[in-house]
């Protein structure tokens, strides 16, 4: 899932290893992403919406 930093472009959460670049970060795990969308709205985090495409590694050989 996307996640948009308006007020921090270049935020980045230690706890959940997310930095933001450009104001963007790409979320594909589900805790983190729960998370994220809790957190204070004076960061000026919020989800975007959309998820990244999934690694085309996964699943060769199916």
């Amino acid at each position: 899932m996307k996640f948009l930093s308006t007020r921090y472009p270049q935020l980045t959460v230690h706890d959940l290893g997310v930095t933001f670049v450009d104001g963007e970060a790409d979320v594909v795990d589900k805790a983190t992403v729960d998370v994220l969308k809790q957190l204070p709205a004076e960061l000026g985090v919020r989800a975007a919406g959309g998820r990244p495409p999934k690694d085309t590694t996964e699943g060769a050989g199916r």
